[in-house]
């Protein structure tokens, strides 16, 4: 029932539409037939054409997609309308009927105030302002029906091959109607456009370059209709009426570019470019008629002026095209150009893990984005790299995802917020950064190989951590008290052979070397794990350390919470080697009187900072220094940052770890 009832209402619209498009063709031919064109009655023709022509357009591309929107169907009404009075007004030349004289006399009025008036008061909805805007539709209605009538009765006659007087002329009826209808209808466009200014005042965006696209239309049409009125029989005939001409058909070109870049009644693609084509199409044919009209006023030959018009016809068309193509589609994004700058802006990048913040950051400046952010396809999901603006600016907008493919693997995802005033990525700009999406891909897919290699690594970081401490307890637990009760045997048994045994020194040497044997496990052992990690936890540990290397000439202090659980045994160990190592060069190279640990645990992430007032660290240590190169490296094999800030006030080495590594977690 829906979409037999749907049929009707395309079937309708599709009539309504063929009526203006078809009895505005029909009156320009019967014109041009004539050859009636230079005739004073003919002055409204190109004007009603027009609006025949422009308005059953878009009525129907309106209606087909939005069959609701009581504003296609009013354009489709002021184009069947304005088409009819037209006709009838040709007709009128052709055949000199009275009766045909009066009644296009009158029918020509409706549909070119109802432009002026009704359309600002329902535009882009559809809907009035308010409940209380109907009392300026019914104002609207008086002065149009009050003006019609001032018109059937006006004293004028209608001049072509033919004159045609009006048969109901009544001067002293006509005077005063025509007058009040008038003032009645200038009043009720004065609403109309006052109220589009409100509904401007009130949004923001691209609702706002919405109706500003109207108001321009409108302000034009009114400093031409005061120019015209001021100078009154100055102009040419030809620039005369193409000024009007040109006002009334700015107002469905409003429209028009509101629906291809605005997507104002979510048109689709075809619909949008078979817009573009008939903007471009009738740019061309205008540009071509214009420019033959004005020659031909001008130079003394009528086949001079189409050869002159001839000649100048494809450059200024093109331009002029370009620019129409320009205003309904949007800027043009130039990818080689954009391409290049990305290229040249990833080349400086020395290390990979800044190129998503290079990217995100030329999309946004080069197309002007609100926001473009790059994330990474991992196995729990999408996990962000980078990101320049915020979703906070996306003002109703919707963000559009550009999917990130290398070989046929989905590595990540683009996502952006379109511009400023737009709703929506459009075609042209979606071309761009779906080209650019396959330049980048590479980049990220080379990232996440590195995260896959660092996963990896920490799982073998994990496993090696295990293994040393299994090592650890086994060398400490077995190995260590083995070696000490042989040593002891050998001790209790040296007392009791006789002092001239020859096997003593041999004891002697066994003893000796179970004691370097002792010392050397001891190294391993604390090599393999420091056992202060275990029988103290890290901050009795780092308290330990700061305690052992505290002397005369240096001072260290330590700031630790009492307790840092739960911590996965690879990070234990890198914290303590980071800040051993970081006191080893404090002690070696700083010539530092005072040096501070301070460990922090916040947020799943562990802080750990050694800070002294030394001499500083050397220019390049950090890139060839032995010390600095193993903390970083600690620091890296856990997925944890590592930095440092030196001047003549000291060092302060910092790294920033996971509490629980994601081999712990896996």
């Amino acid at each position: 029932m829906r979409s037999h009832l749907r049929g009707h209402v395309l079937s309708l619209s599709v009539t309504l539409g063929a009526v203006g498009l078809g009895t505005a063709i029909a009156s320009a031919v019967r014109t041009q037939i004539d050859d009636a064109w230079g005739y004073s009655a003919y002055d409204p023709v190109p004007l009603n054409i027009a609006v025949a022509v422009f308005f059953s357009a878009m009525g129907v591309l309106v209606t087909w997609h939005k069959p609701g929107n009581v504003l296609g169907w009013t354009m489709l009404a002021i184009a069947a309308w304005a088409g009819v009075g037209v006709l009838l007004t040709v007709l009128t030349g052709a055949s000199g009927s009275p009766v045909l004289m009066w009644v296009q006399s009158w029918l020509w009025a409706p549909p070119i105030w109802a432009v002026t008036t009704l359309l600002p008061m329902i535009y882009p909805d559809g809907r009035l302002p308010s409940r209380r805007w109907w009392w300026a539709v019914a104002l609207t209605a008086a002065g149009t029906v009050v003006y019609c009538v001032g018109l059937a009765f006006e004293d004028a006659d209608f001049v072509g091959r033919r004159t045609v007087e009006n048969p109901l002329a009544h001067p002293p009826v006509a005077t005063p109607l025509l007058a009040v209808g008038e003032y009645l209808l200038l009043g009720a466009t004065i609403l109309a456009v006052a109220g589009l200014v409100g509904r401007w005042l009130r949004a923001s965006g691209v609702h706002r370059r919405r109706i500003t696209l109207l108001l321009c239309a409108f302000g034009f049409g009114a400093v031409q209709a005061v120019v015209r009125d001021s100078i009154s029989g100055q102009l040419p005939p030809v620039l005369d009426r193409g000024l009007e001409v040109l006002a009334f058909a700015l107002v469905p070109l409003a429209i028009a570019v509101a629906v291809t870049r605005d997507r104002l009644y979510d048109l689709d693609q075809a619909v949008r470019r078979a817009i573009v084509g008939v903007a471009s199409a009738g740019t061309v044919f205008g540009c071509y008629l214009g420019g033959y009209a004005l020659l031909a006023a001008v130079l003394p030959s009528s086949v001079l002026a189409v050869g002159v018009v001839g000649a100048l016809l494809f450059p200024v068309t093109l331009l002029l095209v370009r620019r129409v193509r320009s205003l309904l589609w949007g800027r043009r994004v130039d990818v080689v150009e954009l391409a290049v700058g990305l290229g040249n802006r990833m080349r400086d990048q020395l290390d990979s893990t800044e190129v998503p913040a290079v990217v995100c950051e030329q999309l946004v400046r080069s197309l002007r984005l609100r926001m473009a952010r790059l994330d990474l396809e991992t196995e729990s999901g999408l996990r962000r790299l980078a990101q320049v603006g915020s979703m906070d600016r996306s003002g109703g907008a919707t963000p559009t995802p550009f999917e990130l493919w290398y070989r046929g693997v989905r590595v990540g995802q683009l996502m952006v917020l379109p511009s400023d005033g737009h709703p929506y990525v459009d075609e042209r700009m979606a071309q761009a950064l779906a080209s650019l999406a396959d330049q980048v891909a590479p980049v990220v897919a080379a990232l996440r190989l590195d995260e896959e290699l660092l996963r990896s690594r920490e799982q073998v970081v994990t496993a090696r951590e295990e293994e040393r401490s299994r090592l650890s307890r086994e060398l400490h637990d077995n190995v260590g008290p083995t070696l000490a009760g042989t040593r002891m045997q050998i001790e209790a048994v040296r007392p009791l052979l006789p002092a001239d045994f020859g096997g003593v020194g041999l004891m002697d040497r066994a003893m000796r070397g179970i004691d370097d044997a002792l010392r050397t496990l001891r190294r391993v052992v604390h090599g393999l794990r420091p056992p202060e990690l275990d029988a103290l936890g890290l901050s009795g540990a780092l308290r330990e350390l700061a305690v052992f290397l505290s002397g005369p000439s240096l001072k260290v202090e330590a700031t630790l919470p009492p307790e840092l659980a739960p911590l996965s045994k690879p990070v234990e160990v890198a914290a303590y080697r980071i800040v051993a190592e970081a006191l080893t060069n404090v002690v070696r190279h700083a010539q530092a009187t005072r040096a501070e640990i301070t460990v922090t645990l916040d947020d799943g992430r562990l802080a750990v900072q050694v800070s002294d007032d030394g001499v500083g660290v050397p220019a390049g240590a950090g890139k060839h220094g032995m010390g600095m190169r193993f903390m970083a490296q600690r620091a890296r094999e856990i997925e944890g940052e590592f930095s440092y800030e030196s001047g003549d006030g000291g060092t302060a080495v910092r790294a920033v770890l996971p509490a629980i590594t994601p081999g712990d977690r896996g």
